[in-house]
């Protein structure tokens, strides 16, 4: 009879895993002992639960492949188009080669670079290190820095061809 009880008290497998199981409810539905109200309301929560997600997985999968597009083509005949918009861009926006000792100074605060740091930074850009002569102008213009330092359209057209006829940089508008 010892044996008997002993397999009693012992729980099942699923009593087990439900004991240590993260999925939400059903460690409510599988305990130990008969069956009860609480059980079984439990037990149609977590039902209703899996059937209304496998009800939108089913959907979505679905609708997925159904491949839903729309397309809109407008065509139309013209015997001269105007010149199409073009976007040209460089990651790099001041050539380095004209960024000077003042500028970095300048703009050392924007850059993240200390004022002890200023000629360790000037040696990595190809600049002059030595900064012992070096004075600081009173003010600073931005827009003159962009001016002179950034990229000219005329040396980034390496080659533009329109209805096989060749453009330029005077073709293109800011």
């Amino acid at each position: 009879m010892g044996l008997v009880e002993e397999e009693e008290r012992k729980s099942s497998d699923i009593t087990v895993f439900a004991e240590s199981c993260t999925l939400h409810g059903i460690n409510h539905i599988f305990l130990p002992g008969g069956v009860t109200i609480r059980r079984l309301l439990w037990a149609l929560c977590f039902l209703m639960s899996l059937a209304l997600f496998l009800y939108q997985v089913v959907d979505r999968v679905d609708y997925y492949i159904q491949y839903h597009h729309v397309t809109t083509l407008d065509e139309m005949d013209s015997s001269s188009m105007v010149f199409p918009a073009v976007t040209l861009c460089n990651q790099n926006r001041l050539r380095k080669s004209q960024v000077t000792e003042n500028d970095v100074y300048w703009l050392s605060g924007l850059l993240g670079v200390k004022e002890a740091d200023l000629p360790a930074f000037l040696a990595t850009i190809g600049r002059d290190s030595d900064i012992t002569s070096f004075t600081p102008s009173n003010s600073y213009d931005m827009m003159a820095l962009f001016d002179r330092a950034g990229h000219d359209l005329t040396e980034m057209l390496l080659d533009c061809r329109y209805r096989s006829e060749e453009c330029q940089a005077n073709n293109f508008v800011q």
